[in-house]
C-alpha cells in the first residue's frame, strides 16, 4: 500500500488534513416549501475532486499585508541609500541580490524556535511572494510526486502551485519544514486552521501523458 506519510517536526505545526465535503441531511419536515437538497455535496465528481488530496491550513493566526518589493544588484552603501530613497528598511540577500520589502513588520514578528536559534516562518522569495515554513515535513514513494495547488474563490491571498519529486522532499523534512509559495494579495485576517492550499499526490508516470486532438468529421 502506498503511503504519504507526515511528519510533525514542531508542537506548533497543523499537518495537511483531508477535507470532508458535507453531503445531503433530508429537510423533508423542516420547512413547509424550503428545502436545500440541490447542494455541491450531492454531486459524486464534486465531491471525489474535493476529497481528493489534503488541504494545507494555516499554523498560527496571522494579519498578512499586500507588499512593494524592489530588488537590487550592488554594495551595503547602495541597499542603504535606495532603502533611504524608497523609504524601505527591509533587505535580505538573495543569491547575488537584495530584495527590498515593506510592509515588514507583519512576517518579521513571525519566528519559531530551531535548534536554539529563531527563525522566521516567512522567507522572502521574490516578485512580491514569501516562502511560508508550515512546521512539518513530508514523505511520499520515491515513484510518485508532490503538487501544490490554490484554492478556488481565494481571494486575499494566493498560494502558487508547485510541483516536487520525492528525492527533492528530504531538505523539507527539518528545520521549519516544507514551505509553500505565498503571496498576499490583501490586507486579511488569516486565523489557526483556515485552509490555505491543497497538497495531491499522484504517480510520476502521470507527468508522460501525451494528448491526442481527433477533429471531428463532417458528414456528407
Amino acid at each position: 500500500m502506498s503511503l504519504v506519510r507526515f511528519l510533525k517536526l514542531h508542537d506548533w505545526a497543523m499537518p495537511p488534513k483531508k477535507e470532508k465535503v458535507q453531503g445531503v441531511e433530508s429537510q423533508m419536515n423542516a420547512r413547509r416549501w424550503l428545502v436545500q437538497e440541490r447542494v455541491k455535496g450531492a454531486c459524486y465528481p464534486y465531491r471525489m475532486g474535493k476529497e481528493i488530496g489534503w488541504t494545507i491550513y494555516s499554523p498560527i493566526n496571522i494579519e498578512i499585508f499586500p507588499v512593494e518589493e524592489v530588488q537590487i544588484k550592488g554594495s551595503s552603501e547602495d541597499v542603504h541609500e535606495v532603502g533611504r530613497m524608497l523609504g524601505i528598511d527591509f533587505w535580505m540577500a538573495r543569491d547575488n541580490m537584495f530584495l527590498g520589502i515593506k510592509p515588514a513588520g507583519w512576517f518579521q514578528v513571525q519566528q519559531a524556535l530551531v535548534d536554539g536559534m529563531w527563525q522566521g516562518l516567512f522567507l522572502p522569495n521574490g516578485e512580491r511572494t514569501f516562502e511560508w515554513r508550515m512546521g512539518w515535513g513530508i514523505e511520499i514513494p520515491d515513484d510518485y510526486v508532490l503538487l501544490i495547488q490554490p484554492l478556488e474563490g481565494e481571494e486575499n491571498f494566493v498560494v502558487h502551485p508547485g510541483l516536487l519529486f520525492a528525492k527533492s522532499l528530504a531538505k523539507f523534512n527539518q528545520g521549519l519544514g516544507f514551505g509553500i509559495a505565498f503571496e498576499p494579495k490583501r490586507q486579511h485576517l488569516i486565523r489557526k486552521g483556515d485552509p490555505l492550499a491543497k497538497l495531491l499526490v499522484f504517480h510520476k508516470s502521470a507527468l508522460e501523458i501525451k494528448e491526442e486532438i481527433i477533429e471531428r468529421q463532417e458528414s456528407r
